[in-house]
């Protein structure tokens, strides 16, 4: 059985195949959390807390519509409820002294088997926006591997147009993790992009382990290297700049409020 909380220490690659090659990667540190045991996780470790203030903590205002009501309760909107001996993990870099900014987060529904049941992948831009993709097509491969694809509607990095599908891949299990997500645009896939890692066990040892001799491996230094990375792009490789649209999604959030009647469902 998948556990309930892990630390992951692995690295972030990003590579653009068309129309100039540029690869970067990253070492990272991520976690895993079941949400229904947040609570129960804060008060276990005095380093972490689950809307309150520590070293590491999860507030449940930085996901999804941002409400002050739990992460699960807001994700029964987008995803359901859960069912009998089903749970929920989300993965995602966690606030480091109150700092983090998250591109992408993923929330897993898996069933007692550790299959996944549903998936949702929320991209955050450094524009304030906030964009859900439910992948409505998952599928599990031999290799235990899941896939699924969604139409990309999202203005996140302003050198690529709003063109083309995301393929997905994931794979979670007590030893390591993967999630993969690549552009395809026209049946040819122009960037590639994952984020992998080996498992550990979340304990107050390995929270202050890969908080302090990590610390700029977390969420909290993403926004640099998102940064220094557009400069490349942009100055080096004289690539095109796309400018934001006006998004048109209903499955995109602007300032917190997502574009379509609240009381629907995605």
């Amino acid at each position: 059985m998948i556990s309930t909380h892990s630390i992951y220490r692995g690295k972030i690659m990003h590579e653009r195949l068309i129309p100039k090659k540029h690869r970067f990667n990253y070492p990272s540190t991520f976690f895993h959390f079941q949400l229904d045991s947040l609570k129960s996780l804060s008060e276990r470790h005095a380093y972490f807390g689950y809307n309150q203030r520590r070293l590491i903590e999860i507030r449940d205002t930085d996901y999804l519509r941002g409400k002050q009501i739990s992460i699960l309760r807001q994700l029964e909107e987008f995803i359901g409820l859960e069912e009998a001996e089903e749970r929920t993990l989300l993965i995602s870099s966690p606030r480091y002294f109150g700092t983090a900014f998250n591109p992408v987060n993923f929330y897993f529904r898996l069933n007692a088997k550790d299959e996944i049941l549903k998936a949702l992948v929320e991209v955050n831009n450094t524009f304030g926006d906030r964009h859900l993709y439910p992948i409505k097509n998952l599928c599990k491969e031999a290799s235990g591997k899941y896939t699924g694809t969604s139409p990309k509607a999202f203005h996140v990095s302003p050198f690529n147009s709003m063109e083309g599908e995301y393929h997905f891949r994931f794979e979670i299990n007590n030893e390591r993790l993967f999630l993969g997500i690549d552009l395809f645009k026209k049946g040819e896939c122009t960037m590639k992009t994952y984020l992998c890692g080996k498992a550990y066990a979340l304990n107050s040892r390995n929270l202050i382990k890969y908080s302090f001799w990590h610390p700029l491996d977390t969420a909290l230094n993403s926004f640099p290297r998102i940064l220094f990375q557009a400069m490349i792009l942009y100055f080096k490789k004289k690539l095109r700049v796309f400018q934001r649209p006006e998004p048109e999604s209903k499955n995109t959030l602007i300032n917190d409020r997502i574009v379509k009647d609240p009381n629907s469902k995605i």
